[in-house]
């Protein structure tokens, strides 16, 4: 006998399904966690909840970004398709006691792992689909603020990337708070010290950059900015790279590193001013959890032996 769900479909149609759920959970994101579940007609998907006991309250706030930058996404790619380069919302349950969002399952091994088999005929097409899913995000307002070789994946049988774990994303036009993990790929305007401005397009252009140097070099990690004139990148992208870790207001977009760095045509519109729409639907999302969820007590799966400090991404 089979779990019985109801849920929001990613279009916003409800639904309802027998569901065969495996039971082992794993971390993924940040102070969530995930499992396998089997609908009745065989579709496969992840199941993504907030971590039990002393992150509860976290948990249910990474749920709730994952949740809205997954629909943002399916709304601006149009309704009825879903970018490949992002893991793809099948639907959410945001608002019981109990709150999940089912992802179809990820594409590909994390890069920290499948650097050592990308071949350098590959490389283009990795910086092509990454900076191509950095163009989706920023034409859905969003950005992802965790960038790094654990929740970006490559597909070496179809020759794409994946970024995955939007735990710790956000809208355009906030004020920037601080991103938990390593300061390696997190820029200098996103750290508890030194945290300053507004959420933008270039946000995520800093740890992209790392990505990249970090796939060219074979896993070495980018230590001073001497190593990238051996790189080579300054030239492949004309020039443009060198700002890409500057500080954010002389960043280019994702948008430009494809379209005037490597003279790729993206098939992705550039960010509009509908943010400020994303920020109220938020807001709105968030208060209502509030009305009908206040002081949701703790559910038996206790989750506190996990020490998220350890691999922050904890992504899977």
């Amino acid at each position: 006998m089979g779990d019985k769900l109801r849920f929001r479909l990613v279009s916003g149609e409800p639904a309802e399904a027998e569901a065969r759920v495996d039971d082992t959970e794993f971390a993924t994101g940040e102070f969530l966690m995930a499992r396998t579940l089997w609908l009745a007609d065989g579709t496969e998907l992840r199941q993504h909840r907030p971590a039990s006991g002393a992150q509860r309250q976290q948990g249910y706030e990474r749920l709730d970004n994952e949740i809205l930058a997954g629909r943002r996404l399916y709304d601006v790619a149009g309704w009825g398709s879903y970018p490949l380069e992002v893991s793809s919302l099948y639907g959410d349950e945001a608002t019981s006691a109990e709150p999940y969002a089912l992802f179809e399952p990820y594409r590909g091994m994390p890069l920290r792992e499948a650097v050592a088999y990308i071949i350098n005929e590959e490389f283009d097409a990795f910086v092509v689909s990454l900076l191509t899913g950095l163009c989706w995000l920023a034409a859905a307002g969003v950005a992802h603020r965790g960038i790094n070789p654990d929740t970006v994946l490559w597909d070496g049988r179809t020759l794409r990337a994946q970024i995955t774990d939007f735990s710790r994303s956000t809208v355009f036009g906030v004020p920037r708070t601080p991103v938990t993990g390593s300061p390696v790929w997190i820029p200098r305007e996103q750290r508890q010290r030194t945290c300053y401005g507004t959420v933008g397009p270039r946000d995520d252009i800093w740890a992209a950059g790392r990505l990249i140097f970090f796939v060219r070099n074979q896993g070495e990690d980018l230590t001073d900015r001497g190593q990238l004139a051996a790189s080579g990148l300054d030239a492949l992208f004309n020039g443009m790279f060198d700002r890409v870790l500057g500080p954010p207001e002389g960043r280019p977009t994702a948008w430009s590193l494809l379209e005037d760095g490597l003279r790729r045509r993206t098939g992705v519109p550039q960010p509009s001013v509908g943010s400020a729409r994303l920020m109220k639907e938020r807001a709105r999302f968030l208060q209502a959890r509030q009305r009908r969820h206040p002081g949701v007590p703790e559910p038996p799966d206790f989750n506190a032996d996990i020490d998220w400090t350890d691999d922050p991404s904890g992504v899977r």
